[in-house]
């Protein structure tokens, strides 16, 4: 439980900076089905998904694997954090990003289709905004750290150090919500 305890206390101390890129997140993704479904035609995915997935239709533990390496590794790290530790505003737009692409692939599901998706959508929405924090405290850190910190004392260095640690606790969370978006979407996927 403590591996837990310290996530939630980080998670808890960035409060304020949490909600507002939830807010951000998951009104984006609304906003995008919205405007698709105005824009574009209407899909029929008929049988386009079985057929995606027919490598995997015999072995479910690869697909968990894929799915958890992919969402971890490359969308919650390399695209969402990673660049806001090199410049700040960057994790946001690319939360964004996240987001349009989300809308996009939800527009055209049927409602029944939408709400075996919802869980997936949340837990992983969950995922990457910790994540876009992380690298926007990470980033910010090292610019100007009397804005992350309220102890404005710190140096850059320190200010890197403390919001380095900060995020090794957050992507405790980030890594538990995306094991289990991994689970409940490949129990999702091996049903249709």
């Amino acid at each position: 439980m403590s591996f837990l305890r310290s996530s939630i206390k980080v998670l808890s101390k960035r409060a304020n900076l949490i909600a507002i890129f939830n807010v951000i997140y998951f009104c984006s993704i609304f906003v995008v089905v919205l405007i698709a479904q105005v824009l574009f035609p209407p899909l029929y995915l008929d049988g386009a998904l079985a057929s995606s997935l027919a490598p995997f239709e015999d072995n479910w533990f690869i697909m968990f694997v894929g799915i958890f390496i992919f969402n971890l590794f490359l969308s919650a790290f390399v695209m969402v954090t990673l660049p806001g530790i090199v410049f700040f505003p960057l994790s946001t737009a690319f939360l964004v990003s996240r987001a349009v692409l989300w809308g996009l692939l939800l527009y055209p599901l049927p409602s029944w289709l939408f709400l075996a998706v919802l869980p997936t959508l949340v837990l992983e929405g969950e995922a990457y905004v910790i994540a876009a924090v992380t690298g926007t405290v990470t980033g910010l850190s090292w610019v100007k750290s009397s804005w992350v910190f309220r102890d404005g004392k710190l140096s850059r260095w320190e200010a890197l150090k403390t919001a380095l640690k900060e995020g090794l606790h957050l992507y405790k969370g980030v890594t538990l919500l995306l094991l289990i978006a991994a689970i409940v979407e490949t129990a999702m996927l091996m049903q249709i």
